[in-house]
């Protein structure tokens, strides 16, 4: 983990400067359902201190986008209408919070298309860069809980020349290849919030 003068640093970095945040879904914004998909609005579950801490984490970041792969579409057990009405959810009650999500960027591909947006491959978050170049994309932070979403990061770092990775959850995997882990989104967005505060931005 880095230390809390280096999340200082990744702060202080981006001060004053125009950036997004990626931030995966399952396993770090809602419980991930082992061995299946949330197909619909009723399997929605938030994980805890989630809202709250994309309500801080928003506060900081000028863009905030969501990036998930469904492949649950390609496999026929929901459409994309399914997938894009769990987000119009998330939307609805995140406004309760003040809060917009300003993208939500999904790859439907199975794994066998080799698709250039399934993540780990670059393509959702090089797409949304491409379409709003105002955005620095060498100060893009991704934020996910598996191994693929470190593997993004350093695909996007290839392909802007830098972009850092927060591994979330703990797991060895992951942690081990992260630019700094947590262990839930909400300590993030604390951590993000005393360097912050320390900064005076």
């Amino acid at each position: 983990m880095l230390t809390q003068l280096d999340i200082r640093q990744i702060v202080a970095d981006r001060v004053g400067r125009e950036w997004c945040l990626f931030v995966d879904r399952d396993g770090v914004i809602n419980r991930q359902i082992v061995d299946d998909y949330v197909r619909g609005w009723a399997d929605f579950e938030w994980l805890p201190g989630a809202r709250d801490a994309l309500r801080k984490l928003r506060e900081w970041a000028p863009h905030l986008v969501v990036v998930t792969n469904q492949q649950g579409v390609g496999k026929g057990l929901m459409s994309i209408g399914d997938v894009t009405g769990i987000h119009d959810h998330i939307q609805a009650e995140l406004a309760q919070d003040g809060v917009a999500v300003n993208g939500f960027q999904v790859c439907p591909h199975l794994e066998s298309r080799h698709c250039s947006c399934r993540k780990p491959q670059p393509g959702l978050v090089l797409d949304w860069l491409t379409d709003h170049p105002s955005v620095d994309p060498s100060l893009s932070i991704v934020v996910g809980d598996s191994p693929s979403d470190m593997e993004l990061a350093q695909n996007v770092a290839t392909a802007v020349d830098r972009c850092v990775s927060i591994g979330i959850g703990g797991r060895a995997s992951v942690v081990g290849f992260a630019n700094a882990a947590f262990n839930s989104l909400w300590d993030f967005a604390v951590a993000v919030g005393h360097a912050r505060e320390e900064l005076g931005s």
